[in-house]
């Protein structure tokens, strides 16, 4: 029986390439994307839905699906302050967990990052850390979780210190082998295709993937 998706984030960079695997995977046969504007794509199995994530109300009348793949996030500068960030990476993700479940999903994805922790003394982990130990605590059959290292991808906004890395990382990462190979720099397409691999499987032995376990995902796409 094929099952429904649905996406948030997927504007961003691994969300609109899980976007473009999600409508060709044969898995799925409708595709719920939420979206604050429309982003004007033509696809029958594509069903936008306009939302407002600062909206309480909006998550009641959210459409059911199988699974939920969560791609949010942003950065303490773009949001503005650490509150801001806050409310983009913790709370509206946590948001729509807690509707879905309502609503009788049973699985749910979320990109959080490398060094997500809890107890972190860094803003940005401790955000990311607090956010999956909310998800666990839900009761879906299964919460997936992807840590990525360094993302490479075509971003929008101007991040110099990233760029900076993007090009420098590559020429030493050969450096990083065993434990540290978990470091290396992943490209947003291969994070994209990890989350659709595990979504297929539907019986993976683990729920929390380090960035070079996402890339031994990826690597085995389209296999499945």
């Amino acid at each position: 029986m094929k099952k429904t998706a649905l996406i948030a984030g997927s504007t961003g960079l691994v969300g609109q390439e899980l976007l473009q695997l999600l409508l060709t995977s044969k898995h799925y046969d409708k595709v719920i994307c939420l979206n604050r504007k429309t982003q004007n794509m033509l696809n029958p199995k594509l069903e936008e839905l306009i939302f407002s994530f600062e909206d309480a109300k909006a998550y009641e009348n959210l459409p059911q699906a199988d699974d939920v793949f969560c791609c949010l996030g942003t950065t303490i500068k773009k949001a503005g302050s650490q509150k801001a960030f806050q409310q983009v990476d913790y709370q509206y993700p946590l948001n729509l967990a807690e509707a879905m479940l309502k609503k009788g999903a049973k699985n749910f994805h979320v990109v959080t990052a490398m060094g997500a922790d809890a107890n972190s003394s860094v803003f940005y982990n401790k955000v990311k850390g607090a956010l999956e130990d909310a998800l666990k605590k839900l009761t879906f059959e299964q919460v997936f979780i992807y840590r990525p290292s360094l993302l490479v991808g075509d971003r929008k906004e101007n991040r110099f210190g990233e760029k900076l890395a993007i090009f420098i990382m590559p020429k030493f990462e050969f450096l990083l082998q065993g434990s540290l190979k978990k470091y290396r720099s992943i490209a947003v397409k291969d994070v994209a295709k990890a989350m659709l691999v595990i979504a297929e499987k539907n019986t993976p032995k683990q729920n929390i993937f380090l960035s070079n376990e996402i890339q031994d995902l990826a690597n085995s796409y389209p296999s499945i």
